[in-house]
């Protein structure tokens, strides 16, 4: 791992550490160290890796930096107090950033198990798991059929900023205001949900998700609203803009329980 500037490199700190049988320096910048002391904070992109090792590198590297003096002593030197404290800071965004990892991981390991218990089981006779396959197939086929769009061009459809769409639109989810699914570990949205002209997503579709009754997936409520319905000359979904009102009139009717006589 090379932590640097594009800007003016010192001479490697602290001295090579071994990694992975490699010699990997760490590189420091006067405008950087310049700025952090003028501006009084430093804004830093930082790549770690998939070398455990190269986070203790980081460390080393600025607990060194607190033992040495700016150049030319224009620059104060770290403390060691500060240098802790970076350290501790960047274990901090590393465990976030695995945490984040091992999830999409994990949406990976359970599309790989659906697919199988497709290939592999298909021909067994238990009912409940013919029963789940069946409900897989349906699955990918209603997501094959659907428009999505990635967490970026959702922001940019929802006119929101794109510095950090996974960010952005994981607030959106959390409050419930859209459909959101995961497609060979990605995060996507049905592109039926967005009011393209509005740069919003329609409002009748927080109302039906909060509404959605416990025994809907989420799978079920994107083939209702993507299929054709009596009440319309097409889909729910094509009436959202259009006929909200009876697109949430007849979304009440299709979960009101039945009543036998």
């Amino acid at each position: 791992m090379v932590a640097a500037s594009t800007l003016d490199k010192l001479p490697p700190i602290g001295g090579p550490r071994r990694g992975r049988g490699k010699s990997r320096p760490i590189y420091a910048s006067k405008s950087l160290a310049a700025s952090a002391v003028e501006d009084g904070r430093v804004l830093v992109d930082l790549s770690i890796g998939d070398d455990p090792g190269n986070l203790d590198l980081l460390k080393d590297a600025l607990a060194t930096a607190g033992l040495r003096t700016g150049a030319k002593g224009k620059i104060p030197k770290l403390t060691v107090e500060a240098a802790e404290l970076l350290g501790s800071v960047f274990e901090q965004v590393a465990e976030r950033f695995i945490r984040i990892a091992f999830a999409g991981e994990f949406e990976k390991l359970v599309s790989e198990y659906r697919v199988m218990l497709r290939e592999n089981l298909a021909k067994g006779d238990d009912a409940q798991l013919k029963a789940a396959l069946n409900r897989a197939r349906l699955q990918e086929r209603i997501l094959a059929g659907t428009q999505m769009a990635d967490q970026a061009e959702a922001c940019e459809l929802l006119g929101l900023s794109g510095a950090n769409p996974s960010a952005t639109m994981k607030r959106k989810e959390e409050r419930r205001e859209l459909l959101r699914f995961t497609v060979d570990g990605r995060a996507v949205y049905p592109l039926l949900q967005f009011d393209v002209e509005g740069r919003r997503v329609y409002p009748a579709i927080s109302r039906i998700i909060s509404e959605k009754p416990a025994d809907w997936s989420d799978f079920r409520l994107l083939h209702w609203l993507s299929k054709p319905h009596l009440d319309f000359d097409g889909t729910p979904a094509a009436a959202l803009g259009s006929e909200s009102d009876a697109v949430l009139a007849a979304f009440e009717r299709e979960i009101e329980p039945q009543v036998h006589g």
